[in-house]
């Protein structure tokens, strides 16, 4: 039947096949032009005018004198610089604007970081393009951008003072200052001819932190920022986690002299003059290198340097709330579900009354502004900027402010909308923590996790601290350049104390901030506590979900300076601190970070605590170890509070 066909076209002439070829083309024209705006999926609202893209470097003076390092990236058309003012995308970054990988004569300048085999080598050549192969520019580090710049946008990459190219400044460092110079490039920016007055601000972690610290100037330019996983109080967040120090994330400190080494001089400094005297100006600052050091000398949330400095007060974010609310700066939050600022955001979102959005993906701090299999970054970026900074009306401000992705293990998840946070559909279930066995696990007692309330007069768990339990190299608290990979649980939960449920009769969407209660008595001077929520399969396997984590003599509660949600918020200030009672009960109340995770008919729930978490966490080793009991009796209830959809 096809041949005959053909024939037939044929026959009929060349006019016919140039007709049925014709509507094909119109037909896939049609496709391309219609119009799609949904939750990350973009399409025929505006167009890729740009085929090309025009990088430059200089530096920018600031009013105390300070030299910042800059790349301008600006779209061409056929290798023509755009001829109009354009929005301005701008990032202000202490990682490198641009990364140099190769040095002039070819030598990878990352040899005495990384041993990588000849292939990767010449497969990394290969893909580093610019100058030519040897530099990753912003374009290059942020994927998505090129979808933007194609549609119009100019991007400006900041090196932040003492970092890449930039010199040191005379003004102290701290989130207030990054506010004021932030103003200063935003009002520089808008004053160039490239620009058409309309400014926003991309990037993750500290690109991200600044960004709030940016949008408490008030600068009426600054129309819209795309912060992806900030803290909003440094101390909890990352460097001492309910008052335990992170070494997993201290350890990233390490990769510092790697960004120094791949500094990239600015354009008319193509010996690397300017460059190395930007290196000498800041020898004698403290700059990130040592701060890993300064964060282990200071254990409280008040602690301060030698000179009388607070610590973490200049680095928190919570302080710019208010001013942040009194500007017009649209905010777009992103974080994962394994981010080490998962919480954080969404205190952040809580607090804020600006127009905003929160998505939370299934990733973690490495991937978590990245394109994947979940989202399309840029596509969901590219709406927010087309609709806040071109006034491009394409309904994204119609949609549900909440995007979660539901996880379900190895099923994968799908993307769920909430209009508010915690979700109203949600329910706070009891569990409380009994005696066993469950028969799940072979733990150091292997208890159950029950619904009903308590009986017993005097019950409890005996438990000689095994330092030897982890969560594993893969962490999340280490998951910030390479993917959080947790091992099966079981491992960690045969050293530990399990509470688990009978097998689920019905499935069940635990989505929110689950909470522990935990009574403990024991004669060592302090005890740094670990749960984990965990999903236990039919066949036994025990899925990480998420955790929390507290140093008992940090438990005292306090106000939180911000909207927390009513969870329980210990200040961590060295005057708060509560030696444990000898012998005698006491209570941890904490919040475990907040997860969606999809449990299953014939699914088990299991709290696992431990007291220890090697290789993540820095938990002072006692010998011989302390022994503890975990009381669980009607005066000293320990349970979980794990917030609950019940599948209809």
């Amino acid at each position: 039947m096809k041949k005959r066909n053909w024939k037939r076209m044929a026959l009929a002439g060349p006019a016919a096949i140039l007709l049925i070829f014709g509507l094909i083309y119109v037909n896939q024209g049609k496709a391309r032009d219609q119009m799609i705006s949904e939750f990350g999926k973009y399409q025929g609202y505006t167009r890729e005018t740009y085929d090309g893209t025009q990088r430059t470097s200089d530096y920018v003076t600031l009013s105390d004198g300070t030299r910042l390092a800059y790349d301008l990236i600006i779209p061409t058309r056929k290798g023509v610089p755009a001829d109009k003012p354009l929005p301005v995308l701008f990032k202000y970054t202490p990682y490198g604007r641009t990364w140099t990988i190769f040095d002039r004569q070819g030598k990878f300048l990352l040899g005495d970081f990384v041993d990588l085999p000849t292939q990767i080598m010449a497969r990394l050549r290969y893909l580093v393009m610019g100058d030519p192969g040897r530099i990753m520019d912003p374009l290059q580090r942020d994927k998505w951008l090129g979808t933007a710049v194609r549609h119009g946008y100019i991007v400006v990459s900041v090196d932040r003072p003492a970092t890449g190219a930039s010199f040191r400044s005379p003004t102290p460092g701290s989130m207030e200052t990054a506010s004021r110079f932030e103003n200063e490039i935003i009002d520089w920016i808008v004053a160039q001819p490239w620009s058409d007055g309309n400014v926003a601000m991309y990037g993750d972690s500290q690109n991200a932190m600044v960004q709030f610290a940016a949008a408490a100037a008030l600068n009426p330019h600054l129309k819209a920022i795309l912060p992806a996983a900030s803290d909003i109080q440094i101390y909890q967040s990352t460097e001492w986690p309910g008052g335990v120090f992170n070494t997993a994330f201290a350890a990233q400190y390490d990769l510092v002299p790697l960004l120094d080494k791949m500094a990239t001089p600015v354009d008319s400094d193509p010996d690397g003059v300017l460059l190395a005297q930007a290196f000498a100006s800041r020898q004698s600052t403290l700059n990130v290198q040592n701060a890993a050091e300064v964060s282990r000398q200071a254990p409280y949330q008040d602690s301060a340097t030698p000179d009388g400095t607070l610590v973490y007060k200049t680095m928190d974010l919570y302080p710019f709330i208010d001013r942040i609310n009194r500007s017009h700066t649209a905010i777009y939050m992103t974080v994962g579900w394994a981010d080490i600022f998962t919480a954080d955001m969404f205190f952040w979102y809580n607090n804020l009354s600006v127009p905003k959005r929160l998505t939370i993906r299934p990733t973690d701090h490495s991937q978590v502004c990245a394109n994947l299999a979940d989202l399309d970054y840029g596509a969901e970026s590219l709406r927010w900027l087309d609709y806040w900074l071109k006034g491009v009306d394409n309904g994204i401000m119609d949609e549900p402010p909440i995007h979660y992705y539901l996880q379900d293990g190895a099923r994968g998840g799908s993307w769920q909308t909430a209009d508010q946070w915690p979700l109203a559909a949600q329910k706070a279930a009891r569990f409380y923590f009994g005696p066993g066995r469950s028969g799940s696990v072979s733990s150091a007692n292997d208890g159950l996790l029950l619904s009903g309330a308590l009986t017993s007069s005097s019950a409890y768990d005996t438990y000689t601290v095994d330092y030897s339990t982890t969560t594993g190299p893969k962490s999340r608290w280490a998951a910030v350049d390479a993917a959080h990979d947790y091992p099966d649980m079981r491992a960690n939960d045969a050293k530990a104390l399990t509470y688990t449920t009978a097998p689920l009769e019905s499935g069940a969407q635990v989505t929110g901030h689950p909470v522990v209660h935990l009574w403990l008595s024991t004669a060592a001077p302090d005890l740094d506590v670990f749960a984990y929520l965990e999903e236990v399969d039919p066949g036994g396997r025990s899925t990480y979900v998420t955790e929390g984590d507290l140093r008992a003599s940090h438990r005292k509660l306090s106000p939180a300076p911000f909207n927390n949600f009513g969870l329980p918020y210990q200040s961590h200030l060295q005057g708060d601190q509560l030696p444990l009672p000898d012998g005698k009960p006491f209570e941890l109340a904490f919040s475990l970070l907040p997860s969606s995770f999809q449990f299953h008919i014939g699914d088990r729930i299991r709290i696992t605590v431990a007291f220890a978490d090697t290789g993540n966490f820095d938990t002072p080793v006692l010998e011989p170890p302390p022994t503890l009991q975990l009381l669980r009796d009607p005066l000293h209830p320990s349970y979980v509070e794990i917030p609950i959809l019940h599948d209809p």
